[in-house]
């Protein structure tokens, strides 16, 4: 009986090591497993910031930009009003002219005159269209940037 006795405990020996072998290499996995989790939550978590701090950035470019829009539509309208103005006086200026052929010098000085200012309008409404053309690239050079933000926002909250 000591010889079979010898051997289970030779046996439940064996089955120890083995057991705390086990554990051992279960916690030395686990500990690994857990630390690259832990890195990558801290790549994450990073690379989170840094889009984050991105966004901020390209949304306060954008407040930027569409306070710099809004203002140039304003001057817009702005321009828009004036040559309406100008439009009606020149409206009343040939009118006026009609009824005063009789005084050719002074008709002739005052044709010169509204010719004037006729081609300033003229420069200011071609100026206004060369500005309009430039807010219409500028905008859509905007709503490209807009995409690409929310795509990139896209690419940050879904990684």
């Amino acid at each position: 009986m000591s010889f079979m006795g010898r051997n289970i405990n030779l046996a439940l020996v064996a089955l120890l090591v083995i057991v705390v072998l086990l554990a051992l290499g279960s916690a030395v996995l686990y500990q690994k497993v857990l630390t690259q989790r832990t890195s990558d939550y801290e790549r994450s978590s990073s690379n989170l910031s840094q889009c984050q701090d991105a966004l901020d950035s390209y949304r306060s470019r954008l407040d930027k930009t569409m306070s710099d829009l809004n203002a140039s539509s304003q001057d817009i309208s702005k321009y828009d009003t004036l040559y309406e103005q100008k439009v009606v006086e020149l409206g009343k200026t040939q009118s006026s002219l009609k009824d005063t052929q009789g005084q050719l010098n002074t008709v002739t000085l005052q044709k010169e005159q509204f010719k004037n200012l006729y081609g300033q309008a003229l420069l200011n409404i071609s100026a206004l269209q060369d500005q309009v053309s430039t807010l219409q690239d500028r905008v859509s050079s905007l709503n490209d940037d807009i995409d690409t933000l929310r795509s990139q926002l896209d690419a940050c909250q879904n990684p």
